[in-house]
């Protein structure tokens, strides 16, 4: 088979990698595009994938953002049309579906974000089928066109491909002061059209919250976008520590004793990992997070007020002994997605039409 994989964010690097590993171990032929994209491409480099280019996102502006999706499926055609693929896989690429569609190669969406709305509706309605953690029930993906018959669970969070496996041997180029507990912040994912409507000042109210509180610990602020980052530098750069290149995001996790994440990935993979994590994410409906809730894995505000005394829990003596059994025991009882995810991509009779 030929299997087109179109990545277009740092956890579809992490989450397909292996999948790619294991489709070219099992002799088929696989093509991995991305766009250009700062953290993309230097985690790419870190984990030494081969990715072919093309076009890249557009900013936060919706006019921006159609215009380079225009201009970058103009660009992938040629290649694509080429390559000839049998099935395309992407979480939820439109310019992927789209092309697939057009071409009338099946394409299978891989995804764990029903509040991905706008994602959602320019790609599953031209998906051949979905894959889906068990957690998120049917009804979540309806308003996508979808049928109970063309959606398959499987039993993990997405952070399983990665965390059952051997880490990256990536080097760790945040240089942490001996001693101080060490806070990790992710910021959240700007340009996402989810987060129209949502508190613009939210992240730099958390971070500055920490910094007024939290001054004796190693501070840590992980950004996504060159502008997020020149302003966070310029904001509290004298406080936190700001990497400016990608890191190796599970080791820095394990070398923290508190994760503040905004977003959905890197909450679920230290929640999975054991550190004591809080989500300070804006919206609502992740069903992932209410999963690691239930579980006794996440700690959650909506409040800044909040956020230190929750802190301080996450820094009490045996709490983080406490995370990592409960993690321990979630991680385990998980499937391998992997398997689960490269099992329907060889079975032919998947996309049979009947």
């Amino acid at each position: 088979m030929k299997v087109w994989l179109d990545l277009l964010t740092p956890k579809q690097l992490l989450f397909f990698r292996p999948v790619a590993e294991e489709l070219r171990k099992g002799g088929h032929e696989v093509l991995l595009t991305s766009r250009h994209y700062r953290e993309v491409e230097q985690l790419a480099s870190l984990l030494g994938m081969d990715l072919n280019y093309f076009g890249a996102r557009g900013g936060k502006d919706p006019y921006d953002q159609l215009r380079a999706s225009l201009e970058r499926m103009n660009a992938l055609l040629p290649a694509i049309g080429k390559f000839q693929p049998n099935v395309s896989v992407s979480v939820a690429s439109a310019d992927c579906a789209r092309i697939s569609f057009g071409i009338r190669c099946n394409h299978v969406a891989v995804s764990d974000s029903p509040h991905s709305v706008i994602a959602g509706k320019l790609s599953l309605p031209f998906s051949h089928h979905l894959l889906t953690p068990w957690i998120i029930p049917y009804i979540a993906w309806y308003r996508f066109g979808l049928q109970r018959r063309e959606i398959t669970k499987y039993r993990a969070l997405d952070p399983a491909a990665w965390l059952k496996r051997e880490p990256p041997k990536a080097p760790l180029e945040v240089k942490l002061e001996a001693g101080k507990p060490t806070i990790l912040v992710r910021l959240e994912e700007s340009y996402a059209p989810y987060m129209i409507g949502t508190d613009a000042t939210w992240a730099e109210r958390v971070l500055q919250k920490l910094a007024s509180d939290y001054r004796n610990c190693n501070l840590v602020a992980l950004c996504r976008y060159q502008d997020q980052l020149e302003r966070v530098q310029k904001m509290f750069g004298d406080v936190f520590i700001v990497p400016d290149k990608v890191v190796d995001g599970a080791g820095l996790i394990r070398r923290s004793d508190v994760f503040i994440g905004m977003g959905g990935t890197m909450t679920t993979e230290a929640a999975l990992i054991g550190v004591p994590t809080i989500s300070a994410y804006q919206g609502h409906g992740l069903y992932t997070e209410r999963y690691l809730r239930t579980s006794g894995l996440l700690l959650r505000t909506h409040n800044i007020e909040r956020l230190s005394p929750l802190v301080r829990k996450c820094l009490a003596p045996n709490y983080r002994k406490h995370c990592a059994r409960k993690a321990k025991k979630a991680l385990d009882s998980m499937e391998d997605p992997v398997e689960k995810i490269v099992g329907y991509l060889v079975k032919k009779e998947n996309f049979v039409v009947h």
